[in-house]
């Protein structure tokens, strides 16, 4: 009698794994179809930036390249002068931008946690409001303010302005310095530590989650706009690659080649070793800082 009893609960334990197992897989399923989707042009975008011109006119396309060669990217940033320049504009503004995003919002963003100050929440509550103004309205009046403070085609203008854009990091680094315990300050403030103390060795640490989800936004933002710095710069030696990438896929090539290229790479080919080379430094950022990404919005960073 026992024994039958164990053998109906190792029946009923291995079906219920089984449904378990059999539900896991199905809710995987369309989440495998929406990565694919997404995923499929990224390789084959990969996979042309690395195939030489004989490989891309052949009569079978493979996604994987047979004979992968650098002759692309070589062509493109030893034949087109001024892509390197537009990397080089985009690491000064994204880099100096998130540093001062992130130093502004975190500063901000404690005082709104922890200092009493007349007006704190009445603030606050204008800058959230400020979210919902959509920054297109105001794109005349910006560039007659940059034309008149002479900052139009000048990096310091676009870090200037992109460094503007607060609202969004301060709201999370409030919501970061929240989820920080008061005890732990109210004890560096009896030990003797001030403020600026207390914010820097104590609560920083604690939400640096949040600091690094401002980080990684503020950087995909920055790197990726286009419509901002084509409107405030119209000269090569200060574009940046969001809207240099442009100007060289729709421009023809020079129409002079060192005899090196010459019959070794296609048009179509070097516009996706354009591409990657744009998106790459995006990609590299989410990956390196992905776990405290993914921790910034789980632990609290979002939260109301």
């Amino acid at each position: 009698m026992m024994a039958d009893t164990l053998t109906s609960v190792r029946l009923a334990g291995s079906a219920h794994t089984r449904r378990h197992w059999v539900q896991v897989a199905l809710s995987y399923i369309p989440l495998i179809v929406v990565s694919l989707l997404i995923l499929v042009p990224l390789i084959w975008m990969v996979s042309t930036s690395f195939k030489g011109r004989q490989e891309f006119y052949s009569a079978t396309a493979s996604l994987i390249p047979l004979h992968p060669t650098l002759i692309n990217y070589r062509y493109v940033l030893t034949q087109l002068g001024y892509l390197p320049i537009y990397l080089r504009n985009s690491f000064i503004v994204t880099v100096s931008t998130v540093v001062l995003v992130s130093l502004l919002s975190a500063l901000a963003g404690y005082a709104f946690a922890r200092l009493r100050f007349r007006g704190r929440d009445l603030i606050f509550l204008a800058m959230v409001l400020s979210i919902f103004i959509p920054n297109v309205g105001g794109l005349m009046s910006l560039y007659e303010l940059m034309s008149f403070l002479g900052l139009r085609n000048s990096l310091i203008g676009l870090i200037l302005y992109f460094s503007s854009a607060l609202p969004v990091p301060i709201f999370i680094m409030r919501q970061g310095f929240l989820s920080v315990p008061r005890e732990l300050e109210e004890s560096a403030l009896v030990d003797g530590a001030g403020w600026l103390r207390v914010f820097w060795s104590v609560a920083l640490p604690i939400a640096f989650n949040a600091l690094v989800l401002v980080m990684i936004l503020t950087f995909v933002g920055v790197w990726g706009d286009f419509l901002v710095t084509f409107i405030l710069v119209d000269q090569d030696l200060n574009m940046t690659i969001s809207v240099g990438a442009q100007k060289v896929l729709v421009m023809p090539y020079a129409t002079t080649i060192t005899p090196g290229f010459a019959g070794l790479f296609t048009t179509e080919a070097a516009n996706a070793a354009v591409l990657l080379l744009a998106s790459a430094p995006v990609v590299l950022v989410y990956l390196v800082l992905q776990r405290w990404f993914m921790r910034g919005l789980t632990e609290g960073a979002l939260k109301f």
